[in-house]
């Protein structure tokens, strides 16, 4: 079968590759891959810049969707010609704290498909039976409403909803101010403008004017680039002497901590997702204000299933945040698009 295999940690070290089709034991599950997004996590991994969790030679792609192609003879909960959309875990011990209290993604020895085992970007897929075993929503049933391409942009905002309504725990006319406007910042403003956020401001720097202006079209109320004006200088304009109830930081860089302390209300909550660089800060004024930071990584079945729910009825519009889509053979175009941000998403559908 055809795949996009990262073969080496070294920048650049990935090519379109025939590989051998997955076997299939009596516990697994074979996907037929019919969409794969790719994130900005891939563009890292291509580029050798975020390596800790890769296990080269390996097929790239953790956002991805497809049918049951052939299930495992012990397997009772799927069948061929299922609709389904990957969590992208292939591998948790199922006996940690993390593990049984439902948390898998926190689980220390977790392998995620796509960078630590064979992933999306490729005809097939393998699920392997010991994870669907020890995690049962490893795989989601993806509606018959819900197209293939939307199903595999389900993930980022999963990681949205669990930030904005899980964790920040945002509050009918609360304050937000989102921190970086990739795929998952972006999901959080459409969030909080479902769930009634009454000022949303979307920060982002140089080169994220298009997602910005996509921000504004789906419910930023304010959007700024802090390297133009500083986040203080835009919040106390339009709301004083008050901070904002909520900061989710979708970008990293440890200026951007260093604004959500400043602009968060006492007792307000900053919400970290995207990773970054040592903080060369102290986190005085959070004491200060008695504000908490909560550490994001993913999302859980909670996520997953009110996504599924608000995609189904049509609260949550995916057809905007998809570009374009492309054959695997023009992966290199693809990633091109999203390394230099002239897209909000992209995805491969003709495999």
């Amino acid at each position: 079968m055809k795949a996009l295999v990262l073969y080496e940690k070294k920048d650049g070290a990935t090519e379109l590759r025939e590989v051998p089709k997955p076997s299939v034991g009596p516990d697994d599950v074979l996907i037929r891959v019919k969409a794969a997004a790719v994130c900005g996590a891939d563009i890292e991994f291509y580029r050798a810049k975020m390596t800790g969790s890769l296990r080269p030679p390996v097929i790239l792609g953790h956002e991805f969707c497809g049918v049951v192609e052939e299930a495992g003879r012990n397997v009772k909960k799927w069948k061929p010609g299922d609709r389904v959309v990957s969590e992208n875990t292939g591998h948790v011990c199922g006996e940690c704290y993390a593990c049984l209290t439902g948390q898998y993604l926190l689980c220390p020895e977790r392998k995620g498909t796509g960078y630590s085992m064979d992933g999306g970007f490729a005809e097939f897929v393998k699920i392997p039976g010991e994870v669907l075993q020890r995690m049962s929503s490893a795989l989601y049933r993806l509606p018959d409403t819900i197209s293939f391409e939307e199903g595999s942009i389900m993930e980022p905002s999963c990681n949205a909803y669990r930030a904005v309504i899980q964790e920040g725990e945002l509050a009918l006319g609360e304050f937000i101010a989102v921190f970086g406007p990739g795929p998952i910042g972006l999901f959080a403003v459409a969030l909080a403008k479902l769930a009634g956020a009454s000022h949303i401001f979307l920060f982002g720097t140089a080169g994220d004017e298009t997602r910005l202006t996509f921000g504004k079209e789906i419910g930023a109320d304010i959007v700024a680039r802090v390297d133009e004006r500083s986040a203080s200088e835009v919040i106390s304009q339009f709301l004083g002497t008050d901070g904002v109830d909520i900061v989710i930081d979708a970008a990293g860089p440890g200026v951007v901590m260093e604004n959500a302390m400043t602009i968060i209300r006492p007792l307000g909550r900053i919400v970290k997702v995207g990773w970054g660089k040592p903080y060369p800060q102290l986190f005085d004024p959070l004491m200060v204000k008695g504000a908490t930071i909560t550490g994001h990584f993913g999302y859980d079945y909670v996520s997953w299933r009110n996504i599924i729910h608000l995609v189904q009825a049509g609260r949550l519009h995916y057809g905007s945040f998809i570009s374009k889509t492309y054959s695997l053979d023009q992966w290199e175009e693809a990633f091109v698009a999203v390394e230099e941000k002239k897209v909000i998403k992209v995805v491969f559908n003709q495999f």
